[in-house]
C-alpha cells in the first residue's frame, strides 16, 4: 500500500507542464526594409579641410578663453588697498611727524 502511494506522488511532481518547460517560439513580424543603405563616402581631401576648421574654431576658442582668464587688475582695487595701507600706518606716520 505504502509503494503505491509512493508511485502516485512521484507521477505526480515528474509530471511538468510541457508548454510551461519549452514555450512555443513566436518571433513576430519581420518587415523587409523599403530600401537599401547607401553608406555616404567621403574624400580624404574633404575630411581634411573639415578637420582643419574645427582645428581653427578650437585654437581661436582656447585663445579668447585665455584672454578672459589673464585680463588685468583694475585700479580700483589698487586704489583700495592703498587706502587700507595708508588707514593702518597712519598712527605710526602721525607719530612720526609729532616729534
Amino acid at each position: 500500500m505504502e509503494m503505491i502511494c509512493f508511485n502516485k506522488i512521484m507521477t505526480g511532481s515528474v509530471s511538468v507542464n510541457q508548454n510551461m518547460k519549452n514555450p512555443p517560439l513566436n518571433v513576430g513580424i519581420i518587415n523587409p526594409p523599403d530600401r537599401h543603405y547607401k553608406p555616404v563616402l567621403y574624400s580624404p581631401v574633404q575630411a581634411e579641410r573639415e578637420l582643419g576648421a574645427i582645428n581653427q574654431d578650437v585654437y581661436v576658442s582656447v585663445k579668447n578663453s585665455e584672454s578672459i582668464t589673464k585680463k588685468k587688475t583694475p585700479k580700483s582695487v589698487f586704489v583700495a588697498l592703498g587706502l587700507g595701507a595708508l588707514a593702518i600706518c597712519f598712527p605710526i606716520i602721525k607719530k612720526l611727524f609729532k616729534h
